[in-house]
């Protein structure tokens, strides 16, 4: 229990730095952090522990402003294959039919991936001289870090934490189906799928609505310009702060947490599931001539049955390995914020959390963006659509 609950204090500790990082919040430059005020104190009487603090600081700063521009253009790059993935995949499923409902949960997956990829995208957009020319030409002054947030890092987060939802449930399904192989079409039906995934959506993007609740649009005429600008400010509502503070609980927590717990248990259920079929299946191909079905048809629709059921478990793990992967550098950063004094947005290794941002974003942006190779590879039907929408003539 009490690894359980620091597990969830550190998902909480770091999805509050990790928004602060970003500019998920403002904070208060006059105050310092308590942990770096602490180490500052205990450093002013030990000048080797200072110098050895102030060396990692100014390594984790060059290392930021050196890997930025990679990592930034990393996620461009990542980003562009991405979508082009995904819209692959919605449209090869979209001409597949969904009278399969894994079918269904695949274009879920690949639409809130699409969105997901977008979002960094923007916020590099955001940050680009573009952004500012177009502001100035349409008479728009607003905070750009504020903006960037609105559109592009609520919404990132909010998608990806769809992404794991999804991945999550997706994972459920293939294990209900293994437990459940007769009977299963009937428990989770169209009907069921498509309330599932409808209720993933509103729940994984539902928390974004607090961050736009405490901004207001306002019209403001200035007299030395003498024209109207558009502004976007934050607004002092009563009772928002709790609101967002329970979005970064749900976005740093909860999700997280409970995502990556369903998806870690459904693979390895899985796993030994697929190594139980194998053997079994080993079994019946060594066994006596005598002992086998008598009935030639039969034998060969039960192997095509398992054969498919079988590809079909192993695209599921496949999915979901990556999507734990693709987690590492999360669970990392939550070990770091548990476990070193100093990291968090003004701490000494403030810049380290900066860095790890970054790389999280880009293995983020990376889930997202290889389920079209998986199921290229692992699907038949998938392949086939998929090389005829480049062979249609």
């Amino acid at each position: 229990m009490k690894v359980v609950v620091a597990a969830v204090i550190g998902q909480l500790m770091f999805g509050l730095r990790l928004t602060a990082s970003l500019g998920f919040a403002t904070p208060d430059p006059n105050k310092e952090d308590n942990n770096s005020s602490a180490l500052l104190i205990k450093n002013a009487t030990s000048p080797d522990v200072a110098n050895h603090q102030n060396s990692i600081e100014w390594f984790a700063q060059d290392a930021f402003f050196n890997a930025m521009p990679i990592l930034t253009w990393a996620i461009v790059v990542i980003g562009v294959l991405g979508v082009v993935g995904n819209i692959f995949i919605i449209h090869v499923y979209i001409r597949l039919g969904f009278s399969e409902t894994i079918h269904m949960s695949y274009l879920a997956l690949a639409v809130s991936d699409l969105c997901g990829v977008l979002a960094p995208m923007w916020i590099k957009v955001c940050y680009s001289s573009l952004i500012h020319t177009i502001f100035k030409g349409f008479q728009i002054g607003t905070d750009l870090t504020l903006f960037t947030n609105l559109t592009g890092y609520w919404p990132h987060f909010a998608f990806s934490r769809t992404t794991a939802l999804i991945t999550a449930w997706i994972s459920v399904e293939r294990c209900l189906c293994v437990v459940f192989p007769l009977t299963i079409k009937r428990i989770i039906t169209r009907s069921v799928t498509k309330l599932v995934l409808a209720m993933i959506f509103i729940i994984g993007c539902g928390p974004t609505m607090f961050p736009y609740i405490a901004c207001r649009p306002e019209w403001r005429f200035d007299p030395l310009r003498n024209q109207t600008s558009f502004y976007i400010l934050p607004d002092c509502i009563e009772g928002v702060d709790p609101l967002l503070r329970f979005a970064l609980l749900v976005y740093g927590v909860v999700y997280p947490v409970f995502s990556n717990a369903t998806v870690t248990v459904s693979t390895v259920f899985l796993i030994i599931k697929l190594r139980q079929s194998a053997a079994r299946t080993k079994r019946n191909i060594n066994a006596p001539t005598d002992d086998r079905p008598t009935i030639p048809s039969l034998q060969i629709v039960e192997r095509k049955v398992s054969a498919r059921t079988t590809r079909l478990t192993k695209t599921v793990i496949i999915v979901a390995v990556v999507f734990i992967i693709c987690s590492l550098p999360m669970s990392l950063s939550v070990f770091w914020g548990l476990s070193v004094r100093g990291y968090s947005p003004n701490g000494d290794l403030r810049y380290l959390l900066k860095l790890n941002a970054l790389i999280i974003v880009v293995f983020s942006v990376l889930n997202s963006s290889v389920n079209v190779i998986i199921f290229t590879v692992m699907g038949s039907r998938f392949r086939a659509t998929l090389l005829g929408i480049f062979c249609r003539k």
